[in-house]
């Protein structure tokens, strides 16, 4: 019997490519042993990966799915902090012809796709022609590498099951990360451990973020992730979601201090809880769970942080906004901002170019270290000018009216899930600013996905052909 497979051994070996690889590094850069050593291990490690990730796509989302919920790690290459979601999204970016050659069906693009691609067009564009293209094009290529999971998860996932595992996959990514930055707080509060915390963030207050970026957008998340699980709850009436709604996703929420995050998920939980009330899903059993599972987790967080929040609202005024710090800050950053957009109105000013006109020094203030702009809207406007502003704004009035319609064909509840927890970034991100970071692009892509598999071109066309002749 002949030992080994046809296959393992028509694999050429890779000494020969390497060897070239390291030969060539050094030519280019003979005093550059860092540069070489990067080169050679791309060389190696980016193959493996494309294989990888091409073999397996269920890996490839979940890598993606985790990536983008922890931008806080970092690692620096040549002098730039590339974190997991853009270090995951360069590498899968060399998998996807394979990925699409393995795709049984071609990827049903919609028109939100178009006008996202034209999007990341513009940033690219305005950054080329900024002030600093050098710098822009770099923030433009980072913000380019967080928007492409949308595109590898529209890749990624092209039937109905497979979304519904993504989601799954979504919603368990981020009951994790919420898991985490909880234990980041008990540990700070007991411990005095300073990871996953930012220490004076609000004055003498700590403010947890655990691995995300900081601790509004650790709100942000959170607060989407308990919306999802209330919904799935809602119309499953699995406890599992009832827990991730309080347990994790609520205090997750509440253990930031965001009072954006706040806010948010009290609008949408009681839009939310009249909608199940109006479709009769919401009757006194589980009103009465979610009333008690609510209630302990308010036990188990509000000693520690009722009164960081009434010092925090304490300082807002109606009368006088700016005598609150934060506000404070917002204003003065939003009154610059709308400046320098009078200056290059049209295609902006280039990708995160806020910060290279803003510096807190010219105010004599030395508690800010750079500027930026803390609204979505604006930082776009800003970014990318009205041109960008209208595609931008395109693309989420076309995405939302695809997954509305493709909801009305079928009651899909994870669709449904990841529709109403936009809703909380469309208010948080007035406060802070989420879309230069890859986990509101997962999440924009996983509702484009469930719009294309649910109500795809010919089931979406079908349908509504059979509904214009009935009618």
């Amino acid at each position: 019997m002949k030992t080994g497979s046809p296959t393992t051994a028509s694999i050429p070996s890779p000494t020969p490519f390497l060897i070239l690889v390291t030969a060539l590094a050094f030519y280019f850069w003979p005093d550059g042993l860092g540069i070489t050593t990067l080169v050679v291990a791309t060389a190696i490690v980016v193959p493996a990966f494309v294989a990888w990730f091409s073999s397996s796509p269920k890996t490839a989302i979940v890598l993606l799915l985790v990536a983008s919920a922890v931008p806080r790690l970092y690692v620096e290459i040549l002098g730039s902090k590339a974190r997991p979601e853009h270090i995951i999204s360069g590498l899968m970016i060399f998998a996807i012809p394979l990925l699409l050659k393995k795709r049984s069906q071609p990827v049903q693009w919609m028109f939100p796709d178009y006008c996202l691609m034209g999007y990341i067009a513009l940033n690219l564009l305005s950054s080329l022609l900024s002030v600093a293209p050098s710098l822009t094009l770099k923030w433009a290529m980072q913000q380019v590498l967080a928007i492409v999971p949308y595109f590898l998860l529209r890749i990624l996932i092209g039937d109905r099951e497979r979304f519904q595992w993504a989601f799954r996959m979504l919603l368990l990514v981020g009951a994790m990360a919420c898991a985490y930055a909880i234990f980041c707080f008990y540990c700070n509060v007991f411990f005095g451990t300073q990871f996953g915390v930012e220490v004076g963030q609000y004055g003498d207050i700590a403010a947890t973020y655990g691995l995300q970026f900081e601790a509004n957008i650790l709100g942000a998340y959170s607060a989407a992730l308990a919306i999802m699980m209330l919904v799935m709850y809602l119309f499953t009436r699995e406890k599992k979601y009832l827990i991730g709604c309080t347990f994790l996703g609520l205090v997750g929420m509440a253990i930031s201090l965001s009072r954006a995050a706040l806010g948010a998920a009290v609008v949408i939980s009681a839009i939310v809880l009249y909608a199940g009330h109006k479709r009769e899903m919401l009757n006194k059993r589980v009103l009465g769970s979610i009333v008690w599972a609510t209630f302990g987790a308010f036990l188990l967080i509000a000693p520690l942080v009722v009164q960081h929040y009434t010092e925090r609202f304490s300082t807002v005024e109606i009368s006088d906004p700016t005598a609150d710090p934060n506000t404070l800050t917002r204003a003065v950053q939003t009154i610059t901002a709308f400046d320098e957009i009078l200056k290059h109105p049209i295609l902006g000013g280039g990708t995160a170019s806020f910060q290279l006109a803003f510096d807190w020094r010219d105010f004599g203030a030395e508690w800010e270290e750079q500027g930026w702009i803390g609204n979505t809207e604006m930082r776009v406007l800003h970014d990318t000018g009205v041109v960008g502003l209208l595609v931008f704004g395109l693309f989420v009035a076309s995405l939302a009216h695809r997954a509305w319609k493709a909801y009305k064909l079928e009651l899909s509840p994870e669709l449904m899930a990841l529709m109403v927890s936009l809703l909380v970034y469309c208010l948080t991100f007035q406060a802070t600013e989420g879309t230069l970071l890859g986990f509101s692009w997962a999440h924009l892509g996983l509702t484009a996905c469930g719009a294309s598999v649910i109500g795809g071109s010919s089931h979406f066309d079908k349908r509504g052909q059979a509904q214009i002749a009935s009618s």
